[in-house]
Parts: structure tokens; sequence; C-alpha cells
């Protein structure tokens, strides 16, 4: 099973709009996988077309007092994607505040997971946070989707310190998606050869363009493979070639 976190800690740059892609991409290649949605905004949730909230949460799954199995706790969505939904943020964090080790927390709170799916994907809060910590600690790789903006490019030190100072390996960033590129306009255009110049061709994968259909699909609860067949779905299909080749 292998770990990943979409991770940046600025917002706005497209992360749940890539778990999701992501996670209905590989299922449709017969991989079983669990989306877990960390994100203190639950837009994975919506983005998937989640009406209603389910009993059980990964709150339900770490507390403390009245823990719940995993298969309690997950909603399938489609086929063969599982969907672990979060609510009471705020007592996550303190239910981790009270944990002994935050680098072990999630493989025993996702040990269930082992041997049912292939990935586990998980869409972070774009903070620092001791959930984030918890995460970056569990998984096996991080992909920051970013935009193609000066203050997103300057932002990825800020992610370099954030894993030093846990002394979690800076290796585990294994792609960078520039997202919504809009390669009329000079500024991406500049951005983007800016990127190639910090990342090297086997982490910078192509940029995603930004296109309405994708924002129309999530509003409706779809991913552009549902809603759009019509729209040329490479650069989609580029990122799960390369996620794939991980392991």
């Amino acid at each position: 099973m292998h770990k990943i976190a979409i991770y940046n800690n600025k917002g706005g740059v497209g992360k749940s709009t890539i778990a999701v892609h992501l996670a209905d991409a590989l299922r449709r290649i017969d991989l079983k996988i669990l989306l877990v949605d960390l994100d203190s905004q639950n837009d994975c949730s919506l983005f998937l077309g989640l009406n209603e909230e389910p009993q059980n949460t990964f709150f339900n799954l770490i507390d403390y007092r009245y823990p719940a199995d995993l298969t309690e706790c997950i909603t399938e969505i489609r086929e063969n994607l599982d969907l672990l939904t979060n609510k009471n943020y705020e007592l996550i964090e303190k239910d981790l505040h009270r944990a002994t080790r935050i680098d072990n927390f999630l493989d025993k709170a996702l040990k269930d997971a082992e041997d049912v799916y292939d990935y586990v994907i998980i869409d972070c809060s774009p903070s620092r946070s001791i959930l984030n910590s918890a995460i970056l600690f569990y998984v096996d790789s991080i992909i920051v989707p970013t935009q193609l903006e000066i203050a997103s490019i300057r932002g990825f030190s800020d992610i370099y310190n954030y894993l030093n100072e846990l002394e979690i390996s800076t290796d585990k960033i294994k792609l960078v998606v520039p997202n919504m590129f809009d390669g009329r306009t000079k500024e991406a255009q500049d951005n983007l050869e800016e990127l190639k110049s910090i990342f090297d061709e086997n982490i910078l994968t192509e940029p995603i363009n930004r296109r309405t259909k994708i924002t129309e699909a999530s509003k409706m609860g779809e991913t552009i493979f549902e809603y759009d067949t019509d729209t040329q779905l490479e650069q989609f299909y580029s990122l799960v070639e390369r996620v794939v080749k991980l392991g």
C-alpha cells in the first residue's frame, strides 16, 4: 500500500481537486483507493457529491474513548474508491496533542487499511499543524500542487523548512504539480520556467491547464472523467502514470 499526501502550506492551489481526480483515475485502472479528507474545508466530499455527512468520520476512528473501526467510518463513494471524511477538526488536533508520539499515530489509526487498499491518498489542510505533521510522518510520498505565481513558488522554502524541522527527509517530496496553468499569460510561462530551474524532470510534472469544465464538474459533485469525456485529459493521465511509477 502506497501512502500519499497532497500538501501545500498555501491555500488555493487546487489540492483537493488534484486529490479527487488522482483517486478517481487510479480506481479506474482497477486499483483500490482510500481517499482521506483531512482538509478542514472537506472539499473532497463536496467534489465527489457526498451530500450527507456520514455518521462516523476520522474523528470517530481516533476517538480514544470510543474508537470506531475503519469499516464503520468509510463511505464507498465510487467503485474501488472509499472516502474517509472528517469533522470536529479542532478536536482531532486536541486529541493529537494528547498523543505520546505523532510519528506513528496514523500508522495505528489506519492499520486496517494496509491489506485492503493499493493507495491511501490524504488531502491536507494548507497549514503547519500537528495533524499535518502526523500525516507527513505517515506517508511514503508527498505531492505538492502549486499555482504558477511567484508567491506559491517562493513558498516552497517553507515546505522544505517544515520537513527539516520535523526531521523528515525532503526526499519524500516526489512530485510537484504546476496546477491551473494559463499558457496565454507571460507570468505563467515565466513562472513555469522558474519551477523548471528549481526542480528536475523527475519531480516536476507537466502542468495541468486551467479549465472551466473542471470547476463545473466539482460543483456538480463529479470528476472531469465523469462530467465531460470530451475534455482533453492527457495531463491527468500523465500525472497518474507518474504516481504509479512511485510504487
